[in-house]
Order: structure tokens, then sequence, then C-alpha cells
């Protein structure tokens, strides 16, 4: 046997496999902040109000100007690019840039889509690149799953705007406050009132809380929080096509809190388009 050459041979891998190591190190990794939380919005067992509330942690940001403007909801990823959606009212309050705060704490620049798919609804969608971060985006579920009676679930951050008389620290803190209320499905209005609301709910939720992912028992987002209930002004009080609904169904309209719905063939489908 040649030992020269088998000695050789070796050498050459083992400095080959070091190498190789050292590249690998020397790669950028991305960080995965995510766990296990994937695997709750994923399963077919009904979650826990303390993992449904991990998960809104989770996949719900801030976006904001020179202050909190509102929530969004993760979506979808492609690659590092994410994608946000909110209200259209959260981004009419100021104008741009805009920025997002993931839960992780970290702030990215937003850019607007723009989305010829939402033009009649109150949605917005926004982007960013995250190089370095894997965030957790949601699974969505198309809202004709939902009835009369279900349990829904809203995780969104306080506006500093819902209570003007706090002191400035004061008010920054209540500003970081993460609210997450449950309820229950009262409204799915069979057409659209302007500006696509139709899913409605008993939870009570704040300013700043638009644009949050409203969550089935499931983890699913199955709409974006839009507006609260017994609103001071922007009552929804005519459907799309122009009629109006019955005075009684006004009233419950007025008493409980409205969302958009998903649908989620449209939005991938926007998503392959975009992205």
């Amino acid at each position: 046997m040649n030992w020269q050459w088998l000695r050789n041979g070796l050498g050459y891998t083992v400095c080959l496999l070091i190498c190789l190591g050292g590249i690998s190190l020397a790669l950028p990794k991305q960080q995965n902040i995510s766990g296990d939380v994937n695997k709750l919005s994923r399963t077919s067992t009904p979650l826990l109000p303390e993992q449904l509330q991990q998960l809104a942690k989770t996949i719900t940001v801030k976006i904001s100007a020179k202050e909190l403007l509102g929530s969004g909801s993760l979506l979808q990823r492609k690659g590092q690019i994410y994608i946000v959606i909110t209200n259209a009212h959260v981004l009419r309050a100021a104008k741009p840039p805009y920025e997002i705060k993931t839960p992780d704490g970290r702030v990215y620049q937003a850019s607007v889509l723009q989305a010829a798919e939402f033009q009649e609804a109150d949605l917005a969608v926004l982007q960013f690149r995250s190089p370095d971060v894997v965030y957790t985006v949601a699974n969505i579920k198309d809202a004709s799953s939902l009835q009369i009676g279900d349990e829904v679930f809203v995780g969104g951050f306080i506006s500093n705007l819902t209570n003007q008389k706090l002191s400035t620290q004061a008010a920054k803190i209540f500003n970081n406050q993460f609210l997450f209320t449950s309820g229950k499905v009262t409204l799915l209005l069979d057409k659209a009132l302007e500006q696509g609301y139709q899913i409605g709910y008993t939870n009570d939720v704040r300013k700043g809380m638009s644009g949050a992912p409203l969550l089935n028992v499931y983890g699913e987002v199955v709409g974006i929080n839009s507006l609260h209930k017994d609103p001071l002004w922007e009552t929804p009080e005519v459907y799309q096509d122009g009629s109006q609904p019955d005075k009684s169904l006004q009233e419950l309209i007025t008493r409980s809190s409205m969302a958009v719905p998903l649908k989620k063939e449209v939005l991938q489908n926007h998503w392959e388009n975009k992205l």
C-alpha cells in the first residue's frame, strides 16, 4: 500500500473540510425568531387564549410615521421581502415615509404597494426588506369559514392618542401596550358596506389597533380589524352598491367592531404578481 499517498490524501481531505467549515461560518445567516409559533398558526386544533395571544404578538407590527399610526399584519414573505397589510385609513393619518416596527423591536423603512384589488376596501399594503431576520407570517383563512357566535380575537398596539391626558412619559409607555381581546362574531353581512366592512364582532378594540389581524380559534387570520364599535364618526351606513341596511341592522352594525374579510385566493394571486 502507498502510505505516502494515503497520508497526503487524508491531509487534503482534512484541509478541505476545515476550509469548507470556515466558509460556512463566514457566510451571513438569517436569524429566525419564529420559534414554535409557525406550528401554532397551522394547527387543526383550537388554540388556548395564551397561545393565540403569543401568535398575535408574533404576526402584528407597528406602523408609524412620526408617531404610532396603527397596527399591521405580517401576511406574506418571499425571500427577504415581507408584505404587511393594514387599513388605508391608517396610512391616511400621516404622509410617508412610513416605518414598520417588528415584534423583535427592529425598525424597517416601508414602501407602499398599489393594490388594485383593494380599491373599494379599507386596506393598504406595505412591504419591507429584512436581510438578517426571518419573521413568522400569518396563515390566512377565508372569512366564509366563520359563523355567527364563533370566537374571534384581535391583538394590536394602542395609540397614545387614546388617552390625551397622559403625561409625555406615561403616553410613551401606554403607546407600547399590546392589547389582546376576545369576543364573538355578531355579523356576517351578505354584501359589503362601504370600505369593505363585512364582519362584526363584540371585541373591545381601541384606536391604534386598526390594521391588526382578526384571528379565529385556530390562529388563522380571517380579516383585518378596521373599526371599533360605537364610533364617533365614519359610521358605515351604506352598502357598496348604494343601498342601506334597515334600521335594526344598522344599530347592530354601530354596536359592533368591524373588519374587512380576507380572501386567500385573491391575496395569493396579488402577491405572486407583485413579488
